[in-house]
């Protein structure tokens, strides 16, 4: 438990920076919230543009303005080259003005990942001790061979000087905060790697009174396979291991996503009409929609490429489905395989092996069940996560203090 009065009149102020878009970063950062909220007076400053958090009122919200803040789609696509550069620089500006006002207000700062950048120009602005909570680096820039931002060659050309500017305005946001945070063992080593630069690791949880296991629920024969409609969240992959099911056996897949590459949905309908898979594409659908289909499935497949940290994994383990994973990323933290899931290779063959066998297998299936339902109850708690997210916020203000008496 960290050590910080609850008295609301000695908090510490804390100023939190966010500038998140819609997925489970924004649900991750608003539990937190809810938890620090019992250690500090919170201020959320966002961009215009920013995804809502789901925060009590008791928490103090300010956005600031910003004309570039919404995602640039249609015909400004094309223009694209030119104006990301631009909207960097004026998202550098905003980013010096609320920083200013951080800087006058709190005691601390905790900074959010930018969906303009990864590391938001803010930290290099602060004064004040500040925390980066890093949920990703610019794996465009970082894993090139893996994700892009388009298909068109010569349009990739013309982003090279915008993936300069952001690299060296990511680096040096991060070289300025005080200390990082991230998800998971994979991210550290991953943080070391890029930054040469150590980090403490908070593994967030799910509601579990939210995400639970139905009473009486009938399980179709239907696979799941969620994240973005984009390559690198691997839903062709998920198709092929579907595709290897004898076809009397063979499940229906739902892909279930909240954003999309632009034609990326209408190339797997494509593809699963020529290997004979019934797939269903569920777009941006609500939390109690995605119970729902936790509740109806029989398994998810978590095919996705070095996942930085995996909610979807935890999210169904609370809901009682079976979870089978690849053996990379931030899922090696949460899946003990052959207890709460099953951890296989980058192989379709053999994922579709161990999904054949716990489509048959009753008892492998209820133990995954129970083990899995039971791990994220006792072990991925976010109340445990919010304490332990204070505790290092809590950290570097009594370093401060010590740091300032002894100039003094």
């Amino acid at each position: 438990m960290a050590d910080i009065p609850e008295s609301p009149r000695v908090r510490p102020e804390l100023a939190v920076f966010h500038n998140l878009p819609v997925g489970g970063g924004i649900n991750v950062a608003g539990a937190l919230l809810r938890q620090l909220e019992h250690f500090f007076s919170i201020t959320v400053h966002h961009p215009e543009g920013s995804s809502c958090l789901n925060i009590p009122g008791s928490i103090s919200i300010k956005e600031w303005p910003f004309r570039g803040g919404g995602r640039i789609c249609g015909l400004r696509k094309l223009a694209a080259p030119l104006s990301l550069p631009a909207r960097l620089r004026a998202f550098d500006r905003l980013c010096s003005k609320i920083a200013a006002e951080i800087n006058s207000t709190s005691d601390i700062v905790l900074v959010h990942n930018s969906m303009f950048l990864a590391a938001p120009p803010v930290l290099k602005y602060l004064t004040v001790p500040s925390i980066y909570f890093c949920y990703e680096f610019p794996r465009h820039i970082y894993e090139k061979e893996l994700i892009r931002r388009t298909r068109n060659g010569f349009s990739r050309l013309l982003l090279a000087p915008l993936r300069a500017l952001e690299r060296i305005k990511d680096r040096e946001a991060v070289m300025n905060a005080d200390g990082i945070v991230t998800f998971s063992s994979w991210m550290k080593n991953r943080i070391i790697d890029i930054y040469g630069l150590e980090s403490s690791i908070v593994r967030p949880g799910v509601d579990t009174d939210f995400f639970h296991i139905e009473k009486n629920a009938v399980r179709r024969n239907m696979i799941l396979s969620i994240g973005a409609l984009w390559p690198f969240k691997g839903h062709e992959m998920a198709m092929d291991v579907v595709s290897r099911i004898p076809p009397d056996k063979r499940p229906a897949l739902t892909v279930i996503a909240d954003r999309e590459y632009p034609g990326y949905g209408a190339d797997l309908e494509r593809k699963a009409s020529e290997l004979g898979i019934d797939l269903c594409l569920e777009k941006e659908i609500s939390n109690e929609e995605l119970r729902r289909f936790y509740s109806i499935c029989k398994a998810v497949l978590c095919c996705q490429h070095n996942e930085p940290y995996g909610l979807i994994p935890l999210e169904a383990m609370a809901c009682g489905l079976p979870v089978i994973a690849v053996r990379e990323g931030g899922f090696i933290d949460n899946i003990n395989s052959g207890k709460n899931g099953i951890l296989v290779n980058r192989d379709p063959a053999e994922m579709a092996s161990v999904l054949e066998k716990v489509l048959l297998n009753d008892e492998l299936r209820n133990n995954l069940i129970l083990k899995g339902r039971k791990f994220v109850t006792e072990e991925r708690s976010m109340k445990e996560a919010g304490n332990r997210l204070a505790e290092i916020l809590s950290g570097i203000i009594k370093r401060a203090v010590r740091a300032e008496s002894s100039d003094e």
